[in-house]
Protein backbone atom coordinates (compact mmCIF):
# COMPACT_ATOMS: atom_id res chain seq x y z
CA UNK A 1 0.00 0.00 0.00
CA UNK A 2 1.23 3.40 -0.10
CA UNK A 3 -0.03 6.15 2.00
CA UNK A 4 1.27 9.17 0.03
CA UNK A 5 0.32 12.52 -3.06
CA UNK A 6 -0.73 11.20 -6.33
CA UNK A 7 0.82 13.02 -9.04
CA UNK A 8 1.19 12.76 -13.41
CA UNK A 9 4.10 10.77 -13.24
CA UNK A 10 2.67 8.26 -10.55
CA UNK A 11 -0.40 7.96 -12.41
CA UNK A 12 1.13 7.05 -15.67
CA UNK A 13 3.29 4.14 -13.82
CA UNK A 14 -0.32 3.07 -12.47
CA UNK A 15 -1.33 2.47 -15.50
CA UNK A 16 1.54 0.76 -17.26
CA UNK A 17 1.62 -1.33 -13.96
CA UNK A 18 -2.08 -2.35 -14.56
CA UNK A 19 -2.10 -3.42 -18.64
CA UNK A 20 0.20 -6.19 -17.11
CA UNK A 21 -0.82 -7.28 -13.78
CA UNK A 22 -4.07 -6.19 -13.96
CA UNK A 23 -4.02 -3.78 -10.89
CA UNK A 24 -2.16 -1.02 -9.48
CA UNK A 25 0.86 -1.62 -7.47
CA UNK A 26 -1.24 0.26 -4.37
CA UNK A 27 -3.25 -2.63 -4.11
CA UNK A 28 -0.11 -4.87 -3.34
CA UNK A 29 -1.06 -5.75 0.72
CA UNK A 30 2.71 -6.77 1.09
CA UNK A 31 4.35 -3.78 0.13
CA UNK A 32 3.86 -0.99 2.41
CA UNK A 33 4.86 2.61 1.39
CA UNK A 34 4.67 5.63 3.58
CA UNK A 35 3.80 9.16 2.67
CA UNK A 36 7.24 10.27 2.55
CA UNK A 37 8.38 7.66 0.69
CA UNK A 38 7.46 8.73 -2.71
CA UNK A 39 10.58 8.97 -4.49
CA UNK A 40 11.13 5.11 -3.06
CA UNK A 41 7.90 3.88 -4.66
CA UNK A 42 8.42 5.48 -8.09
CA UNK A 43 11.77 4.09 -8.21
CA UNK A 44 10.65 0.09 -7.52
CA UNK A 45 7.68 0.36 -9.61
CA UNK A 46 9.88 1.39 -12.62
CA UNK A 47 11.76 -1.78 -11.30
CA UNK A 48 9.11 -3.81 -11.17
CA UNK A 49 7.89 -3.10 -14.75
CA UNK A 50 11.31 -3.51 -16.15
CA UNK A 51 11.92 -6.67 -14.10
CA UNK A 52 8.64 -8.49 -15.24
CA UNK A 53 7.62 -8.92 -11.74
CA UNK A 54 5.22 -7.72 -9.22
CA UNK A 55 5.88 -4.94 -6.75
CA UNK A 56 6.65 -7.14 -3.44
CA UNK A 57 9.27 -9.76 -5.79
CA UNK A 58 11.55 -7.12 -6.40
CA UNK A 59 13.30 -7.83 -3.61
CA UNK A 60 13.85 -11.24 -2.20
CA UNK A 61 12.28 -12.72 0.38
CA UNK A 62 13.54 -14.20 4.02
CA UNK A 63 12.22 -17.18 3.60
CA UNK A 64 13.99 -18.22 -0.07
CA UNK A 65 17.26 -18.51 1.89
Amino acid sequence: MYYGKMTKKLEKLYSEYEKVWGHDPSGCLDAEYAGNEYAEYVKDIKKALEMGVELPDIYPHDDEY
